[in-house]
């Protein structure tokens, strides 16, 4: 496949570029596809055959294993387990495979749309800590952080990434020798983070916060000092408060900032780019020369390759790319006034 149908105003003069930068590396791309599907079918082989081995081995030396159901545990436990392992290498196989491919699909659709940087490892990392302090994210104790873009559109600084964010908790064990305790995990954020510039600096911090009603009240009388603590934003503006609410260390600067015309472009945004979870999606915030923006998103932002599908049909992923690159330009774009078709 040497040929790329441009769809969408983002790709247009890109079938050119398809054709003399990336078709001719298709070859090259495939021959590495076949080599990590080769590894990921070695390892997941291997993986199956161990849970196999030691399944029987239960079986023929195991005590207590009486009758059918004793015979089915002591081999399927070790299968299962077995199973799990090969489902985890298939998946490192296949990062790593999407990853190879990033590499050399990215730079050349960075270099086509100008003032673009992508680095899949997110390597300069995201102000993670300065949002939570404003209440744009929840207290979390891990980050998983990739895809990072960067770049500038239509004046304006932004800088996106892919984020998860996860809380660990421990329950102390009634066994005081125990120390280990049991833990759970939860996901609290699983999206798209953004930090896009403004123009003027905004001397005091704002959060557009979803509304949870009786949630909401209880944040602002416990809520301390950051986030909810800050004194809650009266906008007027009769859609924006029925899905958000507003807080700010110095109300009078942020209803400035909240200006109708704003709020008009952001519930707009708020419903169309937070896919399943609509206005619910988003929580946001400013401070100093920063919009952050949190977006709730059930896909992979950034796809590229897939390990079982060849490399000569990378255009649907090359599309996909596109379109995840176009959400940060519609939400600059509401953000400037205009109206966008998603």
């Amino acid at each position: 496949m040497t040929e790329f149908t441009e769809r969408s105003p983002i790709e247009a003069d890109f079938s050119e570029v398809f054709r003399s930068r990336v078709a001719p590396r298709l070859s090259e791309l495939e021959a590495q596809r076949q080599a990590i599907l080769a590894a990921a079918k070695r390892y997941a082989a291997m993986a199956l055959a161990g849970g196999a081995a030691l399944g029987l081995l239960f079986v023929i030396f195991g005590t207590g294993a009486n009758g059918p159901a004793g015979l089915l545990i002591g081999f399927g436990v070790p299968m299962a387990f077995g199973a799990v392992a090969a489902l985890l290498l298939w998946k490192r196989q296949a990062v790593r495979w999407s990853s190879e491919a990033a590499q050399i699909v990215m730079p050349v659709v960075c270099d086509f749309l100008a003032n673009l940087n992508y680095d899949r490892e997110a390597h300069k990392g995201f102000p993670l800590e300065r949002m939570q302090k404003m209440g744009v994210i929840r207290p979390f104790t891990r980050s998983q952080v990739s895809d990072r873009l960067e770049g500038t559109y239509r004046d304006t600084a932004f800088e996106i990434v892919e984020a998860k964010l996860i809380s660990d908790k421990s329950q102390s064990s009634a066994n005081a020798d125990n120390d280990t305790g049991d833990r759970s995990s939860k996901t609290l954020f699983k999206g798209l983070l953004l930090r896009i510039s403004v123009p003027d600096p905004i001397p005091t911090r704002i959060l557009i916060a979803r509304d949870f009603g009786m949630g909401n009240k209880l944040t602002e009388m416990f809520g301390g000092t950051s986030g909810r603590g800050m004194p809650k934003v009266e906008t007027g503006h009769a859609e924006f408060e029925r899905h958000f609410e507003a807080y700010s260390a110095d109300p009078q600067i942020a209803r400035n900032v909240l200006a109708p015309e704003f709020l008009d472009s952001l519930v707009p945004l708020a419903k169309d780019e937070g896919g399943r979870h609509g206005a619910k999606g988003l929580e946001a915030g400013f401070h100093d020369v920063s919009f952050f923006m949190a977006l709730k998103r059930d896909v992979d932002f950034i796809k590229i390759g897939g390990l079982t599908a060849p490399a000569d049909k990378i255009e649907e992923d090359l599309h996909g790319v596109f379109d995840d690159i176009a959400t940060a330009r519609r939400i600059i774009d509401r953000l400037h006034g205009d109206h966008p078709e998603p």
